[in-house]
């Protein structure tokens, strides 16, 4: 057998929740909290039957491997299955409704619930690959539908979501589309995209502007995906993929220790004035443009 050991299931997972890196023997026992004797043992052993690739003494499992493919997506429904009972029913009864009724490509758990980083007022976020225009609503819930050219399109441009879809996302459902992406290199994040989403946070400033006269509750929401935003942007240019809302401020801070303040000031959902909305707006559309 392939996997007779549970020190085997812990590498092969270390590997599978990090499927586009390569880690040396001493990486992959710091993580594994296992031997470096043994790690040899056990990367002889799944080397010789033809699980990994590897890169001068660094190796990462071979997703052209058909049992590599199943073991991802065996670990991700291990995640799904351990996850709060009401929630993982919740996910699934979203997949069933979707597969059903639009007979998707792929469906990936994205964001928080993916994350381990899921609360009770956060939405349950699902990236779906497919050529039905029109998808069913769910009730707290986010759906981004992409084509399968679209999703393709995006994957070369380096786009942040997909590539944080690849890195965290746990499959749900997959007709061998979706993991097919996990057998080449990831792509590198494509100055097309950060201008992109510095274009974004200049239209955000200004429509905090305009709410500010209306209605500071959504200004001060806006307010808050304007400093996402910016954190995303400062992470793309250092070559990091941002992982959700609750983690950036984490990521960012020892880039720009300002928007990292921001980000966790805002999550709190404090009360904030005109004057500090329309500070914090400045500074996070001049740290998205600089």
């Amino acid at each position: 057998m392939i996997i007779e050991k549970e020190s085997e299931i812990k590498v092969l997972r270390n590997f599978c929740e990090n499927p586009f890196g390569y880690f040396s023997i001493a990486e992959i026992s710091e993580k594994t909290r296992i031997s470096r004797n043994w790690i040899y043992r056990i990367i002889e052993k799944f080397e010789k039957r033809g699980l990994l690739s590897i890169s001068g003494k660094k190796y990462k499992l071979d997703f052209s491997c058909l049992f590599c493919k199943r073991l991802k997506l065996l670990f991700d429904s291990d995640y799904l299955n351990s996850m709060d009972k009401k929630l993982e029913d919740n996910i699934f009864n979203i997949a069933n409704k979707l597969i059903f009724e639009i007979k998707p490509g792929a469906i990936v758990l994205v964001g928080s619930a993916a994350s381990n980083k899921y609360r009770k007022e956060s939405d349950i976020d699902f990236l779906v690959v497919g050529e039905n225009n029109e998808i069913p609503a769910f009730e707290n819930s986010n759906i981004i539908l992409l084509s399968h050219t679209e999703l393709k399109e995006k994957y070369l441009k380096g786009d942040d979501f997909i590539i944080s879809a690849l890195l965290f996302g746990k499959i749900v459902y997959d007709n061998n589309y979706f993991i097919k992406f996990f057998e080449s290199p990831l792509p590198i994040f494509s100055q097309e995209i950060v201008q992109e989403k510095i274009k974004y946070c200049e239209r955000l400033e200004e429509r905090i502007y305009t709410l500010l006269k209306t209605d500071e509750i959504k200004a001060r929401e806006e307010l808050l995906y304007l400093a996402l935003q910016a954190a995303r942007i400062i992470l793309l240019k250092n070559r990091i993929t941002p992982k959700t809302k609750y983690d950036i401020a984490g990521q960012v801070r020892p880039f720009n220790k300002k928007i990292a303040l921001i980000i966790e000031y805002l999550l709190k959902k404090k009360k904030l004035s005109k004057e500090k909305i329309l500070e914090y707006s400045r500074i996070c559309k001049d740290t998205a443009s600089g």
